[in-house]
């Protein structure tokens, strides 16, 4: 990316507007329906201010559920493989419609990322890059002062931004 190009833009810029988010009272199993529906891998978690007060993942929910069928006496559960859209890799899991249906109760707060890196709208998108390669991060919530959610920004909102040149 052209230095030209990443100090002309601030996170504002860049960001994706129209996100959809979860509460953390939300069940896990809402949280993935939401995400399979949009074709993301995570979403924010939200309050009742629209404050970002965690972000939920599909690698969340499937590190909380292996961390589960562990504490389960090592039962052996089924895997299936599936298609991890931020490494480009098929990985295995158990991660299953039917092992979701096991967890329809159980909130989004027990299994998110809580305080996610988060930066405000007028950050420029270089800054915004840097922050998610030193962190290892694929997505990044914009917010305001008060903390209220503006919009997120992927790493694929960068390929987007290269290929517009």
């Amino acid at each position: 990316m052209s230095s030209k190009l990443a100090t002309a833009r601030t996170a504002s810029d860049l960001m994706s507007r129209g996100i959809v988010s979860v509460e953390a009272n939300d069940s896990i199993q809402d949280a993935m329906q939401i995400m399979t529906e949009h074709h993301v891998s995570g979403v924010p978690v939200v309050d009742e201010q629209n404050r970002c007060v965690g972000v939920i993942s599909t690698s969340d929910v499937v590190s909380f559920i292996e961390a589960d069928q562990e504490a389960m006496e090592g039962e052996i559960a089924r895997t299936e493989n599936w298609f991890n859209p931020e490494t480009q890799k098929w990985e295995e899991s158990i991660f299953s419609h039917e092992m979701l249906g096991e967890y329809d109760l159980v909130p989004v707060s027990d299994a998110m990322t809580r305080d996610p890196l988060t930066v405000g709208p007028a950050m420029p998108v270089i800054g915004v890059a840097q922050t998610m390669v030193e962190h290892g991060i694929h997505r990044v919530f914009v917010v305001n002062d008060d903390q209220r959610l503006q919009g997120v920004i992927s790493a694929f909102d960068f390929v987007q931004l290269v290929a517009e040149g």
